[in-house]
């Protein structure tokens, strides 16, 4: 079945490319803009250094003394911690690189790291006060109840799914090129390939799920509603466009928006299902933790409204 609708969706792709030419190099275009002229720069540099301090083994020195804070609040150790506070700050899909290279290198548990894929990866501060409320929602005034917001419910699945108790970190296998007893040279240049091999499939995601969410603003012209609302579930960057640009009431599109940021979108889970390549961590436990997260935005979001008037 799956692979019947997998066919199906491909071909489906290939007509719309042979039919609406011009939409969808729109569309293609917009995908490489976003990845080459926001997220590669964004991301990249981050990519790389991370992969450094973790082939080097400085991350308990860095982070260690936070243990007493995030043991007891997250349940995490310093490498845990690390994934967590740039999956946090980073953005989308850092968390979930971030987790499945610790468990890769034997630093963190598997189950260790399938918790932190259910609330590390989020929206990037930057992308949500400079994209999101300043630039296309145009309300700057709500960044302070959008950071409590989706953070506050990041926590909150944290402890959804906190286990009772993590083992400790699995035994940490003897790779050549990533020991730390390698040159200083080959450990960054080991970095950087492997930041560039994640950048790329980032990229080739970003432009795949864009040109699908133009399709399905194609398919769902005739009920502009779905139009305005579900290409946020395609992709999250032009589905906070196109909702905010809706006649839809304030606080609709304001809750709408703040559902995508949590989710993230079809295409941050399949970025995500490529940052896991190669490795045995389940992409269900993310999609769980988007699921549960998601619902107590909403929930919180709601409040907030009622609250505020």
């Amino acid at each position: 079945m799956k692979k019947i609708l997998f066919s199906a969706m491909i071909f489906l792709a290939i007509a719309y490319l042979l039919c609406f030419p011009a939409e969808a190099f729109a569309a293609t275009a917009d995908g490489l803009r976003l990845w080459f002229g926001t997220v590669l720069p964004s991301l990249l540099p981050f990519m790389i250094f991370s992969d450094f301090l973790i082939h080097a083994d400085v991350i308990p020195r860095l982070l260690g003394h936070l243990e007493g804070i995030t043991r007891p609040l997250l349940g995490l150790d310093a490498y845990g911690s690390y994934a967590f506070f740039l999956g946090l700050f980073c953005g989308y899909p850092m968390g979930a690189r971030l987790s499945a290279n610790l468990y890769a290198q034997g630093k963190i548990s598997r189950r260790e790291a399938e918790y932190l894929l259910t609330f590390s990866n989020n929206a990037s501060p930057m992308f949500l006060t400079s994209y999101v409320l300043t630039n296309t929602l145009q309300a700057p005034k709500y960044i302070l109840p959008t950071f409590v917001i989706l953070w506050g419910s990041c926590f909150l699945t944290s402890l959804f799914f906190r286990p009772s108790s993590l083992p400790p970190a699995a035994k940490r296998a003897e790779k050549k090129e990533t020991s730390i007893t390698a040159s200083i040279g080959h450990l960054i240049d080991v970095s950087i390939m492997n930041s560039f091999e994640a950048i790329t499939r980032l990229g080739g995601y970003i432009i795949l799920f864009s040109i699908g969410a133009s399709i399905l603003q194609r398919i769902t012209a005739p009920v502009p509603v779905a139009g305005w609302i579900l290409p946020g579930v395609m992709e999250i960057t032009t589905g906070i466009r196109q909702t905010a640009a809706s006649p839809l009431p304030f606080s609709i599109r304001y809750l709408l928006i703040l559902c995508y940021a949590a989710f993230g979108g079809l295409s941050t889970i399949a970025q995500t299902k490529g940052m896991l390549a190669g490795t045995p961590l389940s992409l269900s436990h993310y999609i769980k933790g988007k699921i549960i997260q998601t619902a107590l935005t909403l929930l919180m979001g709601i409040l907030f409204l009622i609250i505020g008037g």
